[in-house]
């Protein structure tokens, strides 16, 4: 669920990208400001890409509210998470219906009625995109909100690390660090990467334990220097983290001399 969250948010932040610059671009291209804009049937039309829109809904929300509903579906109470993503699930199929009138729109059919369809949808496409911007948002901090109850879940903790590129692909370190902070608001994110690190370590994933351990070291560095209380833990933990470093090496190393002992 965590995964298929952060997916979809990314996918819509690239359809809401895209949209923002094509009507940037046709505003530049028309001289007009935003509010007069007026655009021809085919622009009107490439302003989302009909597929985009479907993976996303078809494929990336389905799965996210299936996975939801799953999760929380046993509860007495509506859990808020599962009701914001299915918010977000029907607000963009609401957006999708309407840009299928505006793509399915006869072209032979009148120009009023197209311009009283375009009228229509010129303010509503911006706001729908607002809103489900908005509820994505308030799903990821309800999600964070949720995160520490899943502390103990090596295979959640595990796959941040692993698959942290493909969530978070703009400045994957700092985002991940983050993550790790939510699901440990009292230790901080450096005792997350160190929850990681022990976690490949106990499995046998040396590498993975190292280069974890290493960048927890890395992220927790400057808050190692600031004069707060924390600053001490901090330290305490960057030390555990060179330690495990250490150990990390040398369980790969004398397992690379076994495997080569094997060989000779």
């Amino acid at each position: 669920m965590v995964r298929a969250h952060y997916l979809c948010r990314r996918t819509f932040t690239e359809i809401h990208r895209a949209y923002e610059e094509r009507v940037a671009a046709y505003v530049k291209k028309s001289g007009k400001t935003r509010e007069n804009l007026r655009l021809s049937v085919s622009e009107t039309r490439s302003l989302f890409e009909t597929s985009a829109l479907d993976h996303l809904i078809d494929d990336g929300l389905e799965r996210l509210r299936d996975f939801a509903r799953t999760c929380f579906g046993d509860e007495d109470d509506v859990e808020l998470y599962d009701s914001r993503v299915s918010r977000i699930y029907h607000e963009l199929a609401i957006l999708r219906e309407e840009h299928r009138s505006v793509r399915n729109f006869p072209r032979e059919g009148s120009r009023r009625e197209f311009t009283r369809l375009f009228n229509e949808i010129s303010e509503y496409y911006p706001e729908r995109l607002r809103r489900v911007k908005k509820i994505f948002a308030s799903a990821e901090r309800r999600l964070e909100e949720l995160l520490p109850r899943y502390a103990e879940d090596r295979i959640l903790l595990r796959s941040a690390y692993l698959f942290r590129t493909d969530l978070w692909p703009d400045g994957s370190r700092g985002a991940l660090a983050r993550f790790l902070g939510k699901m440990f608001p009292d230790a901080g994110e450096a005792h997350g990467f160190l929850q990681v690190a022990r976690s490949f370590l106990r499995a046998g994933f040396f590498d993975e334990a190292e280069e974890c351990a290493r960048m927890g070291v890395a992220v927790a560095g400057k808050k190692a220097q600031a004069r707060t209380t924390r600053a001490k833990e901090v330290r305490e933990t960057i030390a555990e983290l060179d330690r495990l470093t250490a150990r990390a090496a040398a369980e790969r190393q004398a397992l690379q001399e076994e495997a080569s002992g094997h060989d000779g």
